[in-house]
């Protein structure tokens, strides 16, 4: 009994110690990994995000190039400037497009839009619809944002 308290209970106590400290430098050393791969996977995700660096000005001729390549039958009732905000990392531009139209071409030139246009993405789309009162019509709008990042140098 006085050989256990004196040397055993250490020895049993350092070798537990000894294992939790063995579980944790190996945490430690996948953490590095993880957060290795993660750093790699940002830069990436950023080179894809904020690759393209073509003119906010040339986006915006861009859209309405497909637009009106798209369907006749839509009247672009307004298009925004390009509005530029500048974050820490990213240089965002912004244009807002507003069409005149019936259901069926406003829904069919967003899903296009969303699908098919590659030099900025749709963020935010709002069908709405006023009455005009000298004809008593309602007449249908869709207004559509589109955003392209760049990378802040």
């Amino acid at each position: 009994m006085a050989s256990y308290k004196k040397t055993f209970k250490h020895t049993l106590a350092a070798k537990k110690e000894l294992n939790q400290v063995k579980q944790k430098l190996a945490s430690t050393d996948n953490s590095f990994n993880n957060l290795y791969a993660l750093k790699n996977d940002i830069k990436a995700l950023d080179k894809l995000i904020g690759g393209r660096s073509l003119s906010p000005i040339h986006v915006q001729q861009k859209i309405l190039d497909f637009i009106s390549k798209k369907d006749i039958t839509l009247n672009i009732v307004s298009i925004e400037d390009v509005h530029i905000y500048r974050d820490e990392e990213f240089l965002i531009y912004s244009n807002q497009i507003e069409l005149e139209g019936s259901y069926e071409a406003l829904i069919k030139l967003l899903y296009e839009i969303e699908k098919n246009f590659k030099d900025s993405r749709v963020v935010s789309s709002e069908f709405y619809s006023k009455k005009n009162y000298r004809t008593n019509k309602q007449t249908l709008f869709l207004k559509i944002i589109l955003q392209n990042y760049e990378k802040a140098k």
